[in-house]
């Protein structure tokens, strides 16, 4: 048991070790330090070459298609969203977006224009669809955003709170579309502020973008338990180009990740076995 380290020796360098990880990691708990140390890679760890794992990704996919890179909107109404004009987006440099990017929780309460609102989701709207050989083979994806493998997995939702021509609700959006799907659900102010972890300010919010991450789109290209950790980079990626979006605009944003997760999923319909709640960026305009 002693070779197998089931059992630690008193006194031994092992011991040493976990007692250091222990004072380290203590704070938050068995669950973290599972998942961090659970997925390091190791020296002996192997890679394949880009070339490699495309040639196999092809094969796969004539016996395993890839899942889809969007949600299916269903029966659903798809509303069109109108395309975002490039004057506002230009008019601040990216150095200047930059040095200009704030966490702001204070919003005014003008509703938040819908073409605002259309200009800040086309971070998450694919940037090169159908030009792409291998999309139809393996699902690749292109936005604004890095994502590794260019997997995306990361939906976005849209909870409308105070938005110009929009029905107070939830709604998903569809990149390849540029439209806004309605869902079912409709929530107050207060139960608005309770899915976001009690943060009171989010209730004077214009829009919220809620973020998933469907884990079946990286599974597929990735089945080691090392991708969740890039499930969690993907979701930041994105939600900076939407804080540089934002500020170009003129609009205040903060991302929280301070959320009750089960209201959420209720809010959206999501399953957590398969699609993730990881945060939101909460959008209105200045005061």
């Amino acid at each position: 048991m002693i070779r197998y380290e089931v059992l630690v020796v008193k006194g031994s360098h092992r011991q040493q070790r976990e007692e250091e990880i222990l004072r380290d990691w203590g704070p938050w708990g068995t669950s973290a330090r599972a998942f961090h140390f659970g997925t390091r890679s190791l020296r002996e760890t192997e890679f394949t070459t880009s070339e490699t794992t495309a040639k196999t990704l092809l094969e796969k996919a004539k016996v395993s298609p890839p899942p889809s890179p969007v949600r299916p909107t269903g029966e659903h109404h798809t509303i069109a969203l109108p395309e975002p004009s490039p004057e506002p987006l230009n008019t601040i440099g990216l150095g200047e977006a930059l040095s200009r990017r704030r966490s702001v929780r204070e919003f005014g309460e003008e509703p938040l224009r819908l073409r605002d609102l259309s200009a800040l989701l086309t971070a998450a709207r694919p940037t090169r669809p159908e030009t792409h050989p291998d999309i139809p083979a393996t699902g690749n994806v292109f936005k604004t955003s890095p994502s590794g493998g260019a997997r995306h997995p990361t939906e976005v939702y849209v909870y409308a709170r105070n938005v110009e021509g929009l029905a107070q609700g939830v709604y998903h959006y569809d990149g390849f579309r540029h439209g806004l799907t309605p869902l079912d659900g409709k929530i107050d102010d207060d139960q608005l502020i309770a899915l976001a972890g009690d943060q009171q300010w989010t209730g004077n919010a214009g829009a919220l973008l809620i973020y998933t991450s469907v884990i079946e789109r990286n599974q597929w290209k990735y089945p080691v338990s090392r991708t969740y950790r890039v499930l969690l980079m993907d979701v930041g990626h994105l939600s900076q180009t939407v804080y540089l979006l934002a500020t170009a605009l003129g609009l205040n944003v903060t991302f929280t990740a301070a959320l009750r997760d089960e209201l959420v999923e209720d809010l959206l319909g999501c399953d957590p076995a398969n699609e993730l709640v990881l945060g939101m960026s909460v959008v209105g305009n200045r005061l």
